[in-house]
């Protein structure tokens, strides 16, 4: 799913904007999540993956696109040490 494809996704089918960060990373993925937990990862022109430096610059590119929130969701290692599911992970919505 290229950039653009996001906001027709997500006013076309239930699907929000989502950025994922790994705690301790200083890599997020910007993509889309549908109601069942499924992700669809954001690529560029080239079909390469979405891999951005801060939240900020997630939020900038979903701007950009004409959308103005996001479900951010914090993954830990202690998350995936204790096997907990991504539904026990940190999510909150932000709006820009």
């Amino acid at each position: 799913m290229q950039l653009f494809e996001i906001k027709l996704a997500i006013s076309q089918q239930t699907k929000y904007p989502t950025i994922i960060s790994y705690a301790d990373s200083n890599h997020y993925l910007l993509g889309v999540k549908d109601e069942q937990g499924n992700f669809r990862s954001a690529r560029n022109k080239t079909g390469e993956l979405v891999s951005l430096n801060s939240i900020k610059q997630a939020e900038v590119l979903l701007k950009q696109q004409g959308i103005h929130y996001a479900m951010i969701e914090i993954q830990t290692a202690y998350d995936e040490m204790i096997g907990n599911s991504s539904a026990s992970h940190y999510r909150y919505r932000v709006e820009f």
